[in-house]
C-alpha cells in the first residue's frame, strides 16, 4: 500500500517560477525540519555516507587492477551512491509531510524506481560525452581557424593573432559554459523527480530542465548563499582546531561539521525541489511550515 506521502495527490508536478526571496530560508527551513527529525534524518544520512564511503574505498583498494571490470565496478559504485543519494530526497520528503521513515533512504531499490534511476545514469553518461564532443569539435575547428588566420597574411601583426587566438577562446569558453549549463539544468532535480514522483526519465529531464531555467536567477543566488554560509559555519571551528594541541580533534571537528552541513544542504536541496515542483494537496505550492 502507498504511505500518504508519496501518494498522487502530494507529489504531483507543476513546474512554477518563484519569488527570489526563498534561498536562504532553504538552509534555515532544512535546519528546523533536521531539529524536528533528527532521529530519522540523522541515521539515513549516515547510511548514505557510510555506504558511499565504503564503496569508494573499495573501489580505491582495486584501482591497481584497471580494465573491463574495474570499469563496470565504477559504474556499480556510482549507481548505488546516485541512489542512495536520491533517498535523501525521499526521506526528507517524508520528514515534510510529518510522516519521516528512515527506510525510504532505500526506497531507489524498488523496482520501476530502480530502472528509472539506472536509465539516468545512461542518459546523464550520454549527455556529458554527447557536450564533450561539441566543446572538443569547437576547440578542434577554432585552432584551426586560428592557425589559418595567422597564415593568411604575408607578416600578420601580434595585436591581429593574439585578438583571434583569445576571440577563439572566448568562444570555446561561451561554448563550455553553456554546456554545463544544459547539463546542470537537465539532471538538477530529475532523481527527486524520479523517486519521489514517480516520474519517467525523459520527462524527469524536461521538468529539471524547464524548472532550472525558470528559476535560473534564484537557484543561483542559492548555491551562493550556501557556499557563504558553509564557510561561516567552517570559521568556528577551525578556529576551535586550531587551538586544539591535537591534529586528530581538529580533523574530527572539521569533519563533524562538514558532515551535519552536508545534511542540511540535502535538506535544503529538497526544499527548493519541493518549491519549485511540487505541490500540495490543495493544488497550491507545497510548503513545510
Amino acid at each position: 500500500m502507498q504511505s500518504e506521502a508519496f501518494s498522487d495527490s502530494s507529489t504531483s508536478i507543476s513546474v512554477r517560477k518563484i519569488e527570489a526571496g526563498p534561498p536562504l530560508s532553504w538552509v534555515v527551513d532544512s535546519f528546523r525540519l533536521l531539529r524536528s527529525h533528527w532521529k530519522t534524518l540523522i541515521p539515513a544520512y549516515l547510511i548514505v555516507t557510510l555506504a558511499s564511503g565504503l564503496l569508494q574505498w573499495g573501489l580505491a583498494s582495486q584501482a591497481h587492477r584497471p580494465g573491463v571490470g574495474f570499469f563496470l565496478m565504477m559504474l556499480i559504485g556510482l549507481f548505488v551512491a546516485i541512489v542512495l543519494q536520491a533517498g535523501m530526497s525521499a526521506v526528507f520528503h517524508g520528514a515534510a509531510e510529518k510522516q519521516p521513515r528512515m527506510g525510504d533512504v532505500f526506497r531507489g531499490f524498488r523496482g520501476r524506481i530502480l530502472l528509472g534511476m539506472a536509465l539516468l545514469l545512461i542518459a546523464m553518461i550520454l549527455v556529458t560525452l554527447a557536450i564533450a564532443l561539441v566543446v572538443y569539435l569547437c576547440i578542434s575547428l577554432l585552432g584551426s581557424g586560428d592557425s589559418l588566420s595567422g597564415l593568411m597574411g604575408p607578416q600578420p601583426g601580434y595585436g591581429s593573432i593574439m585578438g583571434a587566438l583569445m576571440g577563439g577562446s572566448s568562444l570555446i569558453l561561451a561554448v563550455g559554459l553553456a554546456g554545463m549549463a544544459v547539463l546542470m539544468a537537465l539532471f538538477c532535480y530529475a532523481m527527486p523527480l524520479i523517486i519521489i514522483s514517480g516520474e519517467g526519465v525523459l520527462s524527469a529531464m524536461s521538468n529539471s530542465f524547464r524548472a532550472s531555467f525558470k528559476n535560473l536567477f534564484v537557484l543561483c543566488i542559492f548555491g551562493m548563499n550556501v557556499t557563504a554560509v558553509y564557510f561561516l559555519t567552517m570559521i568556528a571551528p577551525m578556529i576551535g582546531g586550531a587551538l586544539s594541541t591535537s591534529l586528530i580533534v581538529f580533523f574530527i571537528v572539521m569533519g563533524l561539521v562538514s558532515w551535519l552541513f552536508g545534511l542540511v544542504a540535502n535538506g535544503a536541496y529538497y526544499l527548493s525541489f519541493r518549491d519549485v515542483l511540487l505541490v500540495d494537496r490543495s493544488g497550491e505550492t507545497a510548503s513545510v511550515k
